[in-house]
């Protein structure tokens, strides 16, 4: 999740880089990891280098520290927080998991201390702490994602996925002669999907194809077929549940904890909760780019 996020909503989701000729400057800036003959390697060139190595890596390792920004944003937004008992409990799981892997890394019976101190050369100190947060903030993840779905106009949907257009229309028909959505969803959809009836994560309201007939098909009905790359969706429409409101943070908290005992966050979820927060907090990664230089594209 990350990068240097700022607070606020905004309209656009990454603040372009303003012309300047500071990168020089930045980098003259940049914190010094070692000296070589007196002269100084700053951490501008080290990041630098690591980006000529492993691009993706950085970029990856950077999108997920704006996220972790993001989602505490969007926490304090919508009130939403963990039950302290929660937390304990994924503190003492995130640090028995370090346990087991460092026995099952042969480590010739290193304690997981031992083993971060002379493999890793890292103070453990730090790093368990690290991976603690990280499994607290897991849980708050989960919570803020839910939360956020439930505050937005959402439609519960079942789809058929088809192979051809051939298949459309013998499924419409079979629709059109009783036959159940469910049904046929389990005996005729070619995504993994059929095996629950067509069920899939919500969709929210937005432009995309599938939000739109999302939102245009009346309630209990069937809509479609629109087209998804090589394949054709039928969708009926299950319900439009009415949002909650952020306001009321002991009913919203209420419904968060009981949707999660009912199903766990599912990747589509994130996905659109991810494609919506970028939109309403600013993102200046300007800093970043001056201070690789003409190494990385904006």
């Amino acid at each position: 999740m990350g990068l240097s996020a700022c607070a606020g909503p905004r309209s656009g989701a990454l603040v372009a880089p303003g012309e300047t000729g500071g990168a020089t400057t930045e980098v003259d800036r940049a914190p010094v990891v070692a000296r070589v003959a007196g002269q100084p390697l700053t951490a501008a060139e080290l990041l630098q280098s690591w980006l000529h190595s492993d691009s993706r890596g950085v970029r990856a390792l950077l999108d997920e520290l704006i996220l972790e920004r993001l989602l505490v944003l969007e926490a304090v937004r919508l009130g939403v927080s963990v039950d302290t008992g929660k937390r304990q409990v994924a503190r003492h799981q995130a640090l028995d998991r370090l346990d087991q892997e460092v026995a099952a890394s042969g480590a010739g019976g290193l304690s997981s201390d031992e083993f971060l101190r002379q493999r890793l050369g890292l103070n453990p100190g730090p790093y368990k702490e690290r991976i603690q947060y990280q499994a607290e903030l897991d849980l708050l993840a989960e919570r803020v994602v839910r939360a956020w779905l439930l505050c937005t106009p959402h439609a519960q949907v079942r789809v058929i996925v088809l192979e051809n257009q051939g298949q459309v229309s013998e499924v419409q028909a079979l629709l059109a002669a009783g036959e159940s959505f469910d049904h046929l969803a389990r005996t005729w959809s070619v995504d993994d999907s059929g095996a629950e009836g067509g069920r899939v994560p919500p969709v929210v309201r937005g432009r995309a194809p599938l939000a739109l007939v999302a939102f245009e098909t009346p309630v209990g009905e069937v809509g479609g077929p629109v087209r998804e790359g090589d394949r054709w969706l039928l969708m009926q429409v299950d319900a439009r549940p009415t949002p909650l409101s952020p306001e009321h943070s002991d009913e919203l908290s209420q419904a968060v904890e009981a949707s999660l005992l009912l199903r766990p966050i599912e990747d589509p979820e994130y996905w659109q909760w991810k494609s919506a927060v970028v939109l309403e907090h600013e993102v200046d990664m300007s800093p970043f780019l001056r201070l690789m230089g003409d190494v990385a594209l904006d």
